[in-house]
C-alpha cells in the first residue's frame, strides 16, 4: 500500500481560499490602475546658455511653477565629467567605505 501524503503536502495542490469581499475590490483597483496609466512625463528642457544670458528666465519660472522639474541641456563640460564619473564608479563601489554604507 502507498502511504498517503502528509496534510501539509495535500493542501499545496489546492488553491488558497480568497475572501471575495477582499479580492474583488483589489482586482478592480488593479485593473483601474492599469487602465489609468498616465502618459510619460517629459520635463521642460532649457539650454544652459539661456540661463546664462537670461533669455530662458520666463521658461524656467513657468516650468518650475507648473511641475517643479526642469532639464538643463548643453552644460559645458558635463559630458566629459559624466563619462569620468561613470568610469570611476566600479572602483568607488569596491572601497570599504562604500561596502559599509547602507543605502
Amino acid at each position: 500500500p502507498t502511504p498517503s501524503p502528509p496534510d501539509s503536502l495535500a493542501t499545496l495542490s489546492q488553491p488558497p481560499h480568497i475572501d471575495p469581499h477582499i479580492f474583488k475590490p483589489m482586482l478592480g483597483l488593479s485593473l483601474y490602475a492599469l487602465a489609468a496609466d498616465p502618459p510619460p512625463f517629459h520635463p521642460v528642457s532649457i539650454p544652459h546658455s539661456g540661463l546664462v544670458d537670461g533669455s530662458s528666465s520666463t521658461a524656467l519660472i513657468s516650468a518650475l511653477a507648473s511641475s517643479g522639474v526642469v532639464a538643463i541641456k548643453g552644460i559645458p563640460g558635463y559630458a566629459a565629467l559624466r563619462s569620468d564619473i561613470l568610469a570611476a564608479t566600479p572602483a568607488c563601489a569596491a572601497t570599504p567605505a562604500a561596502a559599509a554604507h547602507t543605502f
